[in-house]
């Protein structure tokens, strides 16, 4: 029988307690142990629905010898603290995204948990779908050809007022948000080419965040990449592969649920074919992906795929010459 991992959840983040928190409890590889909030009642609340799981305060988890992983939800300016923290202490660490302020932050992290031999995965759940398997192995048999084009949206209505993507001071922003979706599912899906970015553009609103952005990507082989996101938008969670004899067409790519079955519409000159792909649980999926990391001790692809995505983000913020809006 394969080890259960003790795990605990530092942040009552709505992600948390709508998708990770139960997922956890019920996962064959995890045990749920704990979940922390700096309000304490805040963090009884969402522990109770769960018998046998805890609550406390951060550093109660932090200090805790049992747990062997912290997920950790919180806003994007406190996840280096609470990162180097768990490290410190010899706890994997599963965090969203995105996972620094700085990409001098990130290479700290990644020293650090290295040279403890410790995991630092970024949440990036949709890799773990079905969906795409379908996808990879479509472009694997060349069934549209030589690719051209990826083309990846993500965007959203605009947030209540007060909703920390629109705060500066906790690291907000669509690129950090949204925009991080369609660079991630760039490198997942055409991970065989190294791609640099040319262009990118950022729109900035009242709050002095990025509320909107696009990049321009571009690889040896011919390839470009036009990525396009934002939260004051038609919503669009979606992927595209434009190649010399078809297309491929992801429409729900990121945010699937359990239960959805999602479409993948493929197209030729001989037709359209719009096909159900099976339902199935990204959050699940990853949460044994997590675990087999560990079992192996196979942490140097997250490792590289984390530094990879802050690397994009560096780029995307100096060629929309605002360097100073986000520190990577």
């Amino acid at each position: 029988m394969k080890k259960k991992y003790i795990a605990a959840v530092l942040g009552c983040a709505h992600i948390a307690v709508r998708s990770l928190i139960p997922e956890l409890f019920r996962s064959p590889r995890f045990k749920l142990a704990a979940v922390a909030s700096r309000d304490r009642a805040k963090a009884r609340a969402a522990a109770e629905p769960y018998p046998g799981v805890s609550c406390g305060t951060y550093d109660e988890i932090i200090r805790d010898g049992s747990i062997d992983l912290v997920y950790i939800p919180l806003p994007n300016s406190m996840h280096y603290e609470w990162i180097m923290k768990a490290l410190e202490n010899g706890k994997h660490v599963l965090c969203e995204k995105s996972l620094v302020t700085e990409y001098s932050q990130l290479e700290e992290i990644t020293a650090f948990a290295c040279a403890q031999r410790l995991l630092v995965a970024e949440n990036f759940q949709f890799r773990f779908h079905s969906q795409h398997r379908w996808t990879l192995d479509s472009l694997a048999a060349g069934i549209i050809g030589e690719i051209r084009l990826f083309r990846s949206s993500f965007g959203i209505p605009p947030l209540p007022a007060g909703n920390i993507r629109y705060s500066k001071d906790l690291g907000g922003g669509s690129l950090l948000d949204n925009g991080a979706y369609p660079l991630k599912a760039m490198q997942f899906i055409l991970g065989g080419y190294d791609f640099t970015m040319k262009a990118a553009t950022l729109r900035y609103g009242e709050s002095g965040v990025d509320i909107s952005g696009a990049m321009y990507l571009d690889c040896p082989e011919g390839i470009a990449a036009e990525l396009a996101f934002g939260m004051d938008n038609f919503y669009q969670c979606n992927y595209e592969i434009w190649g010399s004899t078809g297309k491929i067409t992801a429409a729900r790519a990121f945010t699937a649920p359990p239960g959805l079955k999602p479409r993948i519409v493929f197209e030729t000159a001989d037709g359209v074919e719009d096909m159900e792909m099976p339902a199935d649980n990204h959050f699940a999926n990853m949460l044994l992906h997590i675990a087999e990391c560990l079992d192996n001790g196979n942490f140097e692809d997250e490792y590289a795929q984390n530094l990879r995505q802050a690397a994009y983000i560096k780029r995307a913020l100096e060629l929309a010459q605002r360097p100073e809006a986000f520190a990577l």
